[in-house]
């Protein structure tokens, strides 16, 4: 497996790309074809990796102006998966992953991943930057910023749509509260649902929206609009709403998610 990683600029936005070729694993893949666990934690790393790319720094520990680590944490996540017509495992693909401005405080990345036989499904990821308080509780997270990443080239149009739709399911959900059963109550464990930050981590939420409803058929797509975090040993719950399913804690809404099956 290697990656090729491209920063290119001639007079304007700056291009900002990895891209890598693997051979697809037991850890990559699901009976349905690609896993949505591990696609969703690698791309989160190549996420963070373009940022640093992006910043012309080898890690990817990031400070803001005042010295506090700062987060590149996720606002919403978008997939599209395909069905594949024959086996994956033991056959390669590859993944293009690119870098964008989305809007202010807002940085975009879109995944694409290809096979042998065409398309395999798309990733498209939104992110803030974020950072703890002197208190250190995951509820008092802090706004935040990274200087240096203005010149990233614009949003795509799939990321501009995506954008405008998590940011108008947002504001419906704080109207339409959900009023649909609980159909899963929870207490993540901090060693398998938890990243090191200490965080709930991102994948965690599509983890409960699947266990809570899971897919009749292979899943074609997952939407999560994050809206909030918890600390160790506080429980979710994923309640049915009009449409999708809204993850709480206590009062508290956490996630909106959507599932395409």
């Amino acid at each position: 497996m290697r990656a090729r990683t491209a920063l290119r600029s001639v007079g304007g936005p700056r291009r900002v790309e990895r891209r890598e070729s693997l051979s697809l694993g037991m850890a990559m893949l699901s009976p349905f074809g690609l896993s949505e666990q591990w696609l969703l934690r690698d791309a989160g790393d190549r996420h963070w990796m373009l940022i640093a790319d992006a910043l012309g720094q080898s890690g990817i520990a990031f400070r803001d102006a005042e010295g506090h680590a700062v987060y590149a944490a996720f606002c919403a996540t978008e997939l599209t998966l395909a069905r594949p017509s024959r086996p994956l495992l033991g056959t390669g693909i590859e993944i293009t992953s690119t870098l964008h401005v989305v809007a202010a405080n807002r940085i975009g990345s879109e995944h694409h991943i290809a096979g042998a036989e065409g398309w395999l499904g798309t990733l498209r990821m939104i992110s803030c930057f974020l950072r703890h308080d002197g208190s250190g509780s995951n509820r008092r997270l802090l706004r935040s910023s990274l200087p240096g990443l203005d010149d990233l080239a614009a949003a795509t149009p799939g990321l501009d749509r995506q954008h405008a739709r998590a940011r108008a399911l947002a504001r419906q959900s704080r109207d339409t509260p959900a009023t649909g059963p609980d159909l899963l109550v929870q207490t993540p464990v901090p060693a398998l649902d938890f990243n090191a930050v200490g965080l709930l981590y991102f994948p965690t939420f599509s983890r409960l929206a699947e266990a809570a409803r899971p897919c009749p058929a292979p899943l074609t797509g997952r939407e999560v609009v994050y809206l909030g975090n918890l600390d160790q040993g506080e429980r979710v719950t994923v309640r049915a709403a009009a449409t999708g399913l809204q993850i709480t804690s206590g009062p508290r809404l956490l996630a909106l998610v959507e599932t395409t099956c």
